[in-house]
């Protein structure tokens, strides 16, 4: 099936429209990225809520919860101890079967044990196989 962008003009398959909207993917997020361009002030607030919101939703943590935990930390990885820079890759780290919040991570140690499946028994084989080469 195909359908008119209101915007470009162009003929393009319905795939090529978000449900409900008039103008074309690539148009819609064109006009997106040039309102962020012209707005970074708003766009970073957005982003700021969103994070936000995030938090409360997917982890039950509050902001406030959330500087407490980084003044406990000392600002820093749990497990590299790296230094938090303020940062939006400051990932609440949680138990995947639990729901449990088990502490803030740097973006590499958060994706190392994504990759893992925080499965310890694999963990333990990388650093055996680490500690041999």
């Amino acid at each position: 099936m195909l359908k008119i962008c209101k915007e470009c003009g162009i003929e393009k398959n319905i795939s090529d429209f978000y449900q409900g909207r008039k103008d074309c993917k690539n148009c819609k997020n064109a006009k997106a990225r040039q309102w962020r361009k012209d707005n970074p002030q708003n766009t970073e607030r957005h982003l700021a809520r969103m994070r936000k919101r995030t938090k409360e939703r997917r982890y039950g943590v509050t902001q406030e919860q959330f500087d407490q935990m980084l003044l406990n930390q000392n600002n820093k990885c749990k497990i590299c101890d790296i230094e938090f820079n303020g940062s939006k890759f400051t990932h609440i780290d949680h138990c995947h079967k639990t729901n449990t919040v088990r502490g803030l991570l740097c973006n590499n140690c958060n994706m190392a044990l994504g990759q893992f499946g925080d499965n310890t028994d694999i963990m333990g084989m990388a650093i055996k196989y680490l500690k041999i080469s």
